[in-house]
């Protein structure tokens, strides 16, 4: 079974920070920044490690809720097994966010309206949801099950 991490990090207005993917042969598609969970890692610390690369040092807090997208079973024909959390973090400073991250690879800006992409590129039914309830203050503190 795979375990899989994203970090979804919210600008003070209410923009989120997406990578390019990168794939070999396909243009690049707008990602939020993710990474596999080592064996013995906690997943929380291993958004962070994620995370980390994503913005190097710059000032961030951690959200309180944690999206969850648990391992199927039976697994579909052709795919393998993964449990998915997605941990919001904020930038703490006031302002616009920098144009750029320190990401190894392209970043930039995505604003609500371009949320609901990321529910097919990401592999993360409800991410959308996920993100605009924790910004609306309506989705509870704690862990939420993303899914079918």
């Amino acid at each position: 079974m795979r375990r899989v991490v994203f970090a979804a990090l919210l600008s003070r207005d209410g923009r989120l920070a997406l990578v390019a993917d990168d794939l070999p042969g396909a243009p690049p598609r707008w990602v939020l920044p993710s990474g596999s969970v080592r064996a013995t890692e906690p997943y929380r610390e291993a958004a962070v490690r994620v995370l980390r690369d994503a913005v190097g040092a710059m000032s961030v807090r951690g959200g309180t809720v944690e999206g969850c997208c648990w391992a199927q079973v039976p697994v579909p024909v052709g795919r393998s097994r993964r449990e998915a959390h997605v941990f919001v973090f904020r930038l703490a400073a006031a302002g616009a966010p920098p144009e750029h991250l320190p990401w190894k690879r392209a970043t930039r800006w995505a604003g609500p309206e371009q949320w609901q992409e990321l529910c097919t590129r990401c592999d993360l039914p409800d991410v959308d949801v996920l993100l605009t309830g924790y910004l609306d203050g309506w989705i509870p503190d704690g862990r939420i099950t993303l899914g079918p």
